[in-house]
């Protein structure tokens, strides 16, 4: 009796519990499909009658018999998630991205959780989840639902995170100078908040980012921090249309790898700082509709990878520099609504890839130049409110690309 006693003791030691068997992870699963809405044809493959098949569902990968990964991206499914899905507690991966998921969602006991991906979807509640028993985490995007609250502080704890989106909802308050310890993240997403206060300088210590988005809807006090100028592997920066006031930082100047920059709706001030011509690997800039004053500065003949300049309803002068007609890659040029004189760069469009250019309102003189559409990209010409004269040149009778031409208000015959 006493070795089947033994044996007995030892079976049950070495035989997994349901809380951390692939039946429990079974339930779990069945437990989230019925909070679902149409589930099929998506989640076909849920045999909820077989729990041995479970590995073999739709969007399910298990490894060493227990489930590591759940992707139910862009899967058009609806409904609620259940809290049973905190049962999945060996979950590597987490995605239910892109989905019509309504009503709170709490994670918990996802120690061994490294990406997490619920963005657009429409989850309500609050992100203050216990992020200290998620250490192993390097993704974590909630963008584009209806979150609230404030922005979550014990994220700054997780030493392994990468990329962090919580922009698309409507969090609220300052953001925590603590943010500024999340030494590892290269990519931030804050925009589309309700965010206030002003940005921290202790932003400017993430050097390791790649890409910084704080903009739109989000209201700030102050303006940019000078110390972004330290955050040097920049590729994307956008602060476009959340109030900031004050003068474009010179130290933005610094930032060499920058192919991105969008400061566009803001009550930006003084003239564009010349350091901005250092950014020789910038391929948009977008300033339009702030308060910027002085002339397009020389420095700018630097900015040869330019695709976009957009510098509109802002109130700079002076004229427009000819080196703007030599970007070999000009798409978009924009500089409406502002106090330009002079006459319009005769080389505009001999570059072949001019597909907007947006001049109007401003007190420009001269001809029309002959070349705007040398190659037949040209889909947009507005040249209206200035003083141009002359007659139109026969070459744009022949811009077949050209789908929108305003020259009004001018004194052409």
């Amino acid at each position: 009796m006493v070795p089947l006693l033994v044996l007995t003791l030892v079976l049950i030691l070495i035989t997994p519990s349901s809380s951390t068997s692939l039946v429990s992870d079974f339930h779990a699963l069945v437990s989230l499909r019925n909070g679902f809405q149409f589930p099929d044809p998506m989640l076909s493959t849920w045999n909820v009658s077989k729990p041995s098949s479970v590995c073999s569902w739709t969007g399910v990968q298990c490894s060493r018999r227990r489930v590591v990964s759940l992707d139910l991206t862009d899967m058009d499914l609806g409904g609620s998630v259940s809290p049973e899905i905190s049962k999945l507690d060996r979950l590597t991966n987490l995605s239910l991205a892109g989905n019509n998921f309504n009503g709170s969602i709490e994670i918990v006991n996802q120690s061994e959780l490294r990406f997490l991906n619920v963005s657009n979807n429409g989850f309500i509640g609050n992100v203050d989840w216990n992020y200290s028993f998620m250490g192993n985490l390097e993704v974590l995007d909630v963008y584009n639902n209806n979150f609230s609250g404030f922005l979550p502080a014990e994220v700054v704890e997780l030493k392994k995170l990468r990329y962090l989106a919580l922009g698309g909802n409507y969090l609220v308050g300052e953001i925590p100078p603590g943010y500024g310890r999340m030494l590892g993240l290269e990519y931030l997403q804050l925009a589309g908040n309700k965010l206030e206060g002003k940005i921290p300088g202790e932003l400017g210590n993430l050097t390791n980012l790649r890409e910084l988005y704080l903009g739109y809807d989000n209201a700030f006090e102050g303006g940019i921090p000078p110390e972004f100028g330290n955050l040097v592997n920049l590729v994307i920066l956008d602060l476009a249309s959340c109030e900031l006031d004050g003068q474009i930082p010179p130290e933005l100047g610094n930032l060499m790898s920058l192919d991105s920059l969008y400061l566009f709706s803001n009550l930006l001030s003084a003239p564009i700082p010349k350091q901005l011509g250092n950014l020789t690997s910038l391929v948009e800039l977008d300033l339009t509709e702030n308060a910027l004053t002085g002339g397009i500065p020389p420095e700018f003949v630097n900015l040869k990878k330019l695709r976009l300049l957009q510098l509109s309803a802002n109130r700079l002068h002076g004229s427009i520099p000819d080196y703007v007609s030599e970007f070999p890659d000009l798409e978009t040029l924009s500089l409406w609504s502002n106090n330009f004189t002079g006459v319009i760069p005769e080389n505009l469009g001999q570059n072949g890839k001019l597909q907007s250019l947006d001049l109007a309102s401003n007190k420009l003189t001269g001809t029309i130049p002959r070349n705007l559409c040398s190659s037949n990209q040209l889909k947009r010409l507005d040249l209206m409110e200035n003083f141009l004269f002359g007659s139109v040149p026969e070459d744009l009778g022949r811009c077949y690309s050209l789908v929108r031409v305003l020259l009004g208000d001018n004194y052409l015959n």
